[in-house]
């Protein structure tokens, strides 16, 4: 979920509300749009900054009232109306939400934010096919190229500024993906010949990008280092066809068994080999390959990142979600999708540390192939018989390693060491802490070591 694309423009009376809260002084922000509103209760802005001072106490009724009133005062401001979607997202009231996000919408037909909330309000009320074609519409805008999607230089396009950061910052690992990438798809014919000079940009770029000792940490890219590879970075230049692939699933899957077998086994794992159909699974290879769709890079590690709301959507992976809800109803149990992803490891290095998942199940599964990796035993999943405790929030379990430590350490009892091999899936308890095994794959663009991620319903945590 993206953020609300900029504040409305604030009356002269509300400025100074304005200031003090961004400037951290909630009580003051309140104090001053109070006091606007008791002379003029129609400031759409007044009422706004006292809905985000009461939405960060709690306060979320109060808060959904003034934005629905500073909304209704200023009925051709976009962004008053993604800040009240987003925050009936925040309520559970994904209806209400949607409604939000298509009136912005019809006042901002470019508004990134408004597209992407509207796809996480679809994707919550279960309609997948329309959470992936609002996504979609928000790339266009957002990440849009001179050869997919939007152009840039058309100006149609409405970002947050801090959207506009991902073309600002980059580390040498992404650089070396992007590059080998372009390469990879050149040598298949896949792009056309023009790009074989912003092919040459990147490779300016990276030669003297400096950080081959820390090659994850990012840095800001310079003006001429912008100029060099601005039509390409972070932005989507190619997507493969998207082949029918139905089922997603492999068809002799004994749904059964995997369903006893989960439900039978402490912790709650289980190895599934097989997974997907072959036709799924060759096509899900390409687009893993070929889309250019790895925007993020992850400093621990220097892996890059796929997500479902960024174009992680080839069709066989919408397939799998609805097939594993309905062909494994034993496990999901109802539970819809929450959130999807990749990774895409280098040819050495670590894996992801140890963490949990904001999600009921876990469906982890790799897709490439087995010639490329030499050691199948170091390079596969570690799921440890310790579940984050459920007064953990996000935080703790994501993004507190230490404290994961100690918590292993302390249970002592022993994980279940999955190795790796293509087309495997690992179906688990989210909430169980996990880790993946050092990278030690083969040479060569095609032989990264890539994971798909599909997380089902919510995680049990206290209030």
């Amino acid at each position: 979920m993206t953020g609300s694309h900029g504040a409305p423009e604030p009356s002269p009376g509300a400025g100074a509300a304005f200031a003090a809260y961004r400037a951290g002084r909630s009580g003051e922000a309140e104090a001053i749009g109070r006091a606007i509103l008791a002379h003029d209760p129609r400031d759409a802005g007044a009422h706004y900054v006292c809905g985000l001072v009461a939405a960060d106490r709690g306060a979320l009724d109060h808060a959904r009232e003034a934005f629905e009133t500073a909304a209704a005062l200023a009925p051709d401001k976009a962004s008053l109306r993604i800040t009240l979607g987003n925050l009936a997202l925040r309520q559970g009231d994904d209806e209400a939400a949607e409604r939000a996000f298509r009136s912005a919408l019809a006042q901002a037909p470019g508004s990134v934010a408004a597209h992407t909330n509207l796809g996480a309000a679809c994707k919550r009320q279960g309609r997948l096919e329309e959470a992936v074609a609002c996504y979609r519409a928000g790339l266009a805008f957002y990440r849009g190229s001179a050869w997919w999607g939007t152009d840039p230089a058309s100006g149609t396009a409405v970002l947050d500024p801090a959207q506009q950061e991902t073309f600002r910052i980059a580390c040498r690992a992404k650089l070396e993906f992007d590059l080998a990438q372009i390469d990879h798809l050149l040598a298949q014919d896949l792009l056309p010949p023009a790009l074989a000079d912003a092919r040459e940009g990147l490779r300016r770029v990276l030669e003297g990008f400096g950080g081959e000792g820390r090659p994850n940490t990012p840095r800001p890219l310079t003006a001429g280092e912008r100029r060099l590879i601005g039509s390409v970075y972070n932005r989507v230049i190619h997507r493969p066809p998207e082949e029918a692939t139905l089922p997603a699933l492999n068809p002799r899957l004994d749904a059964g068994a995997i369903e006893r077998r989960y439900n039978a086994t402490t912790p709650s794992v289980v190895v599934v080999d097989d997974l997907l159909s072959a036709p799924a699974l060759a096509a899900l290879q390409r687009f893993c390959r070929e889309a250019t769709i790895w925007f993020d890079c992850k400093e621990h590690g220097g892996y890059l990142g796929a997500y479902l709301h960024e174009g992680f959507d080839h069709p066989a992976l919408v397939a799998l979600a609805r097939e594993l809800g309905q062909r494994l109803s034993g496990i999901v149990a109802g539970h819809r999708l929450t959130q999807m992803w990749a990774f895409s490891y280098g040819q050495a290095g670590g894996g992801t540390r140890k963490h949990a998942d904001k999600a009921a199940v876990n469906v982890n599964l790799w897709v490439t192939p087995d010639e490329a990796c030499p050691d199948p035993e170091a390079a596969g999943l570690t799921v440890h018989d310790v579940a984050a405790p459920p007064d953990w929030g996000f935080a703790d379990y994501n993004l507190d390693p230490m404290r994961l430590e100690r918590l292993v350490e302390r249970d002592g009892r022993s994980p279940v060491q999955v190795p790796y091999r293509c087309n495997r899936a690992v179906i688990f308890d989210s909430s169980l802490i996990h880790e993946s095994g050092d990278v030690r794959f083969r040479p060569g663009f095609a032989n990264r070591r890539i994971n798909v991620t599909l997380l089902f319903g919510e995680r049990a945590e206290a209030a």
